[in-house]
């Protein structure tokens, strides 16, 4: 068994995670904002799916090429150019748990060295292995999941602290 094994396997159950974040979330506190400026739970879970898309490009490149540039993304472009709003939020929890499950088959096929490939970053991450974008991203969704309980709390009254901004 990989010594990855583990970091694969919470990679892959933050699909459940996110559904199970979202369960019970009507039309209205998914689209509301909690406060000027700050993203939707709609906005933050496509934002979540988006960036999954391209967490796991940048890892199919570190695979299969050697030292790729990883390219960055302007996340709060996406959010306000990409019309999150209308865009469903189940089907990017979807998108999200799926990709999720079918990338997990190819991370616990692949050799223990490979997880030490690199790509270079052109942004704040540098030079990255496979292993540490792995990690990078499951902690991006940990990192999420606190604004969103967060929001939903504010949104419900559970809660009257004020937020940051979600990145």
């Amino acid at each position: 068994m990989s010594k990855y094994h583990e970091l694969i396997d919470e990679f892959e159950a933050g699909g459940h995670k996110l559904r199970t974040a979202v369960t019970g979330i009507t039309p209205e506190e998914a689209l509301a904002r909690p406060g000027p400026g700050q993203w939707s739970v709609q906005e933050l879970v496509v934002h979540l799916a988006d960036g999954d898309a391209i967490a796991i490009d940048r890892m199919k490149r570190v695979i299969a090429e050697d030292d790729p540039t990883l390219l960055r993304a302007d996340e709060q472009a996406y959010v306000e150019r990409l019309h999150c709003e209308a865009q469903s939020l189940d089907d990017a929890v979807a998108i999200f748990e799926l990709t999720r499950r079918q990338f997990a088959r190819v991370l616990h096929e692949l050799d223990d060295s490979e997880f030490e490939r690199v790509g270079t970053h052109d942004g704040e991450l540098g030079r990255i292995t496979l292993a540490n974008l792995i990690k990078t991203y499951s902690d991006h969704l940990d990192h999420h999941l606190e604004f969103l309980k967060a929001k939903l709390d504010r949104l419900r009254g559970s809660a009257n602290k004020v937020m940051k901004p979600p990145c």
